[in-house]
């Protein structure tokens, strides 16, 4: 059952869009051009209109964009890993100006990687762009950085191709609670989510984007991976010393080198509202680095599917459903592995409670709130809205996974039975929400309590 539905996303990604795109005008802006302030002209800061957006945009198009409000998901100070190809996350991926518990304070300056636009050449030389990181965290008294080039290939800018070295933290939990949020609950509250890791290596990328619909990409990455030690205690409400251990990148090593391809695919990956009543996206992660080729420690393939489905199914009430479900072949370390429980996946389970090769998770949010006006018909999620919620996962180990290349090897052991049940309500917006949520089936029957800043995807 777990990974039955992988053939089915890939078949969502590559449904036909030619009717839909039939409808796009001309004065719709091009969704793969959203960016944050620090990538904009100084022109475009200053309020100055630019031949690229003169024309008005028609308020009523019919192709408008989901709003993904939040201190991460909008994207205002940085695009991140929330409005950047999946990719984006196979390099280091942490915010310019962060707080944790491995880097404590980190002030730094960065230039986004994979942005679709183009401002300008690098050194009057058209069509290249560089980017990068420098900064420095005061805990850990360690210098990180990146640096990088990329180019444009084609008259549209629809193809990119870029390389960059590295030696900055990172993390794979960037799915689960957003970077900016989880900073600020870290320093108000010493509630310090992902796991970090030191990533020390370089990559090269292609990329390639449709009009409107999909985005693929292709990286090579070759990295050192480090654990990261708790550097700090201090938060400002919080308890000192109350900063859980910071998970080490496996249990046998606190090092190792990957040598990797990874290949993603996605389907409206900026979520555009595709009719009155409906939406959807999807995507497809694929991570190998079990290659006769490679010198690896861990030799395993890694594949991952998501599928999101919105539906405003009455006025003022919208129905959202994410299902992940993923599958490891080979022996992969622990930080690699699928972890469920708690913020962002199992809200009313411990935090990473079930961790294996195997995983499937269903999110299911149906929230009523106050209708956006005009000819709109969906929640404004800027205003107070009501979430119920039921959240089922689990995450099992395979041994006749470890043995295989074969993602759908042991279908049968993953058992729908298996799944945990948490059920919940919230109210909030998109910017701030409390939740509350309840675990059905495992671990009693006190609920967990979020302050979320982010929505939950």
């Amino acid at each position: 059952m777990l990974v039955r539905i992988l053939p089915l996303f890939i078949s969502l990604l590559l449904l036909p869009v030619a009717v839909l795109s039939q409808q796009t005008t001309s004065e719709e802006e091009d969704p793969f051009k959203r960016d944050p302030i620090f990538n904009k002209t100084l022109q475009e800061l200053l309020g100055e209109k630019t031949e690229e957006d003169s024309d008005d945009i028609d308020p009523k198009r019919r192709f408008r964009s989901l709003q993904e409000e939040g201190i991460d998901f909008d994207g205002a100070l940085e695009a991140g890993p929330y409005n950047t190809n999946p990719l984006f996350n196979q390099f280091p991926n942490l915010p310019m100006i962060h707080y944790n518990r491995v880097n404590g304070l980190f002030l730094g300056l960065k230039k986004e990687r994979m942005q679709w636009h183009d401002y300008g050449g690098f050194f009057n030389i058209a069509r290249f762009r560089p980017h990068g990181l420098i900064g420095y965290g005061f805990a850990s008294n360690r210098w990180e950085y990146a640096i990088g080039l990329e180019r444009f290939i084609g008259r549209e800018n629809r193809v990119m191709i870029g390389a960059e070295f590295h030696r900055a933290s990172a993390t794979e939990d960037h799915w689960r609670v957003g970077l900016i949020e989880s900073s600020l609950t870290a320093f108000f509250a010493s509630y310090d989510f992902p796991d970090y890791h030191e990533k020390d290596g370089f990559g090269a990328y292609v990329a390639v984007r449709g009009k409107r619909w999909y985005e693929a990409a292709f990286s090579y990455n070759n990295d050192d991976f480090s654990t990261l030690e708790v550097e700090t205690t201090f938060s400002l409400f919080g308890k000192r010393s109350v900063f859980r251990d910071n998970q080490p990148i496996d249990l046998s090593t606190d090092e190792t080198n990957i040598e990797r391809f990874n290949f993603s695919l996605s389907f409206n990956p900026k979520r555009l509202i595709m009719s009155r009543y409906f939406s959807f996206s999807a995507m497809t992660e694929i991570e190998l680095a079990d290659n006769s080729g490679f010198d690896n420690q861990f030799n395993y393939n890694r594949y991952l599917a998501e599928f999101v489905f919105f539906s405003n199914f009455e006025p003022g009430s919208v129905l959202k459903w994410r299902l992940r479900t993923g599958s490891i072949t080979g022996e992969a370390p622990l930080f690699k592995q699928f972890q469920l429980g708690g913020i962002g996946s199992l809200r009313g389970s411990p935090y990473k409670v079930f961790t294996g090769n195997q995983m499937l998770l269903s999110n299911l949010e149906v929230q009523f709130g106050q209708i956006a006006g005009g000819d709109s018909e969906w929640i404004d999620f800027d205003s107070v809205y009501f979430t119920l919620f039921l959240d089922s996962g689990f995450s099992r180990e395979s041994e006749s996974l470890k043995g295989s290349t074969n993602p759908f090897n042991d279908i049968g052991g993953f058992s729908l039975a298996d799944l945990q049940h948490d059920a919940g309500v919230g109210l909030g917006t998109d910017l701030i929400r409390a939740e509350l949520a309840w675990p059905l089936k495992r671990f009693g029957d006190t609920p967990g309590f979020w302050i979320r800043f982010n929505p939950t995807f």
